[in-house]
């Protein structure tokens, strides 16, 4: 039931990861065991592969004894660095952060901490590499004396996945083949490679022992949400699962979204208001007061056939806009401003293009329906319907090439979108890009949204946008990451002007030198596309 459509399974070769576990912190979602004797407390090694939800404040892991006195907790912190903080017997032995942020909710992160503090260079006790790169690090405190004992690694304590142990502070992320090895002090090499052909930082098996409270977490197993925290190790350090749903349709938390095939989201670095509130690992969303702007998919694409839903969550009162949008438009405005088309569910509902309402269509979507939409850039066609239906007469399957709701502008990069212009609604909605099960069957040879059927395009290596000249800059789609970057002729420094992510850019400051009011030009040279040869980029570490 939870598994992939036959035309969306995973191909190409290599090692494939096949799921994700989504945690929601909306749901307050973590995962929790309490540990048995560990092999060493000086000497341990965390892998694992996250992809961010939501940015700032968030917990990835943590272990302590349920006091603000003693505990170890790795942390994406306000603005976006990592941060690892110890107490023990209430001060601080090490608080130390990276210099560099991670605000790309795009794609993929790999992230490996090693805890060695029996290591002679103090500096290397703690060492965190982001996608085989050492983080540089500031110490607020620290780095501690040798062979110190941490607080992770515990025997009888209770360690949190996405939870910090004593307050209510959570993660919104994805994780995938989460590792914990007790006792050894391990490279990235050991849970990763470089790809020889297209040189991004790729999942690989890991061949090794894992010690006494070691595991390994697939997160395969979603008959239940207690086989979905199943250890695959063979030490059965099983997790127990809270606020995490196995049942089917829009909290369904086993995701086929992975390192080896990343599936769109929801974008929030590419949103016009910020009453537009993305949530739930980027798959759901709220729009919590009257706006005039749009959100655009962490995906855009010119070519092929591509299929999507939403669900209407409950309480379901406004009339949002949805369809798609050119990646080069302001994400301000009118939602299908710019050259964008749409769909909007009010109680007469009707068709959008470029801002203006192109007749009556279809009819209002209502609490708990699915909004089906599908598009054929090549022939320049989009068609939307609800719980099986599509919309118009004849009722056609659009594969069939019947029942077109409207034509579409070719040879233009969009990416899906929603949107609103009055009115709000409160109730949390969400869409399925085919990371979880469609809830009706596609049509004939329309795909789902991810790097495994997104065709291997250029790198676009010059443009320009329209600035606002406000510190949340527009995001510019490029189809990869820049290596280097200047707009207006000004050299960008990442991490302070402009973010780049897996897909492009996104500006991070007001200065007219570089997100000037009105029209910006911009250079690059190549960093990796958005898809090489079926390998998916890696989010992008800033600087």
């Amino acid at each position: 039931m939870f598994g992939a459509h036959p035309m969306f399974r995973i191909g190409g070769g290599g090692y494939q990861i096949t799921n994700s576990l989504r945690f929601r912190a909306s749901n307050s979602a973590y995962l929790s065991r309490s540990f048995g004797s560990p092999t060493s407390n000086i000497k341990w090694t965390w892998s694992g592969w996250i992809k961010r939800g939501a940015l700032g404040s968030q917990q990835i892991f943590c272990g302590g004894d349920g006091s603000s006195n003693n505990f170890f907790a790795v942390t994406y912190t306000a603005s976006d660095t990592i941060q690892i903080s110890q107490i023990a017997s209430g001060a601080y032995n090490v608080q130390m952060a990276t210099t560099a942020v991670f605000r790309d909710p795009s794609a993929w992160y790999h992230l490996v901490v090693i805890y060695d503090s029996a290591n002679a260079t103090s500096t290397d006790r703690i060492q965190i590499y982001v996608n085989n790169s050492r983080q540089t690090v500031s110490y607020s405190t620290g780095p501690f004396g040798a062979s110190t004992a941490c607080q992770w690694n515990v025997s009888g304590r209770t360690h949190y996945l996405r939870r910090l142990d004593y307050a209510a502070l959570y993660g919104d992320m994805y994780a995938a083949n989460e590792t914990f090895v007790d006792g050894q002090a391990l490279t990235p090499a050991s849970f990763g490679q470089t790809d020889a052909t297209t040189g991004v930082w790729v999942p690989k098996a890991y061949s090794g022992t894992y010690g006494a409270n070691g595991f390994f977490l697939e997160f395969k197993d979603a008959a239940s949400t207690t086989t979905i925290g199943y250890d695959t190790s063979g030490n059965s350090n099983n997790f127990t699962t809270s606020g995490i749903s196995v049942t089917a349709g829009g909290t369904f938390d086993q995701m086929l979204d992975t390192p080896t095939n990343n599936y769109a989201v929801w974008s929030p670095i590419d949103r016009g208001d910020t009453g537009l509130d993305v949530t739930n690992g980027n798959l759901g969303y709220t729009i919590s007061n009257a706006v005039s702007g749009i959100c655009r998919a962490s995906f855009a694409a010119s070519t092929g056939k591509w299929y999507w839903e939403l669900t209407a969550g409950a309480n379901w009162t406004a009339s949002p806009q949805h369809g798609i949008s050119p990646v080069s438009a302001v994400n301000t405005g009118d939602a299908t401003s710019g050259g964008g088309y749409g769909f909007e569910s009010a109680a007469t509902s009707r068709l959008f293009a470029n801002g203006a309402a192109t007749g009556n269509y279809g009819s209002q979507i209502n609490s708990g329906d699915v909004l089906m939409i599908a598009v054929d850039f090549d022939a320049g066609k989009i068609w939307y319907g609800k719980n099986g239906t599509w919309f118009g007469s004849p009722a056609g399957d659009p594969a069939a090439g019947t029942n077109q709701s409207q034509t579409i502008s070719t040879g233009v990069i969009y990416a899906p979108m929603f949107g609103r212009d009055s009115s709000n609604a409160t109730t949390t909605n969400y869409v399925n890009f085919g990371q979880r099960a469609f809830a009706y069957t596609p049509p004939t040879g329309f795909k789902a949204l991810n790097t495994q059927n997104i065709a291997n395009t250029t790198l676009s290596l010059s443009g320009s946008f329209t600035g606002n000249a406000a510190a949340d800059g527009p995001f510019v789609w490029t189809n990869g990451n820049p290596a280097t970057l200047l707009i207006n002729g000004n050299a960008v420094t990442f991490g302070t002007d402009a973010d780049k992510t897996a897909g492009g850019f996104k500006l991070r400051t007001s200065s007219a030198s570089y997100n000037a009011s009105g029209s910006n030009t911009w250079t690059a040279t190549a960093g990796k596309r958005f898809v090489q040869s079926r390998k998916p980029n890696n989010a992008q570490v800033n600087p």
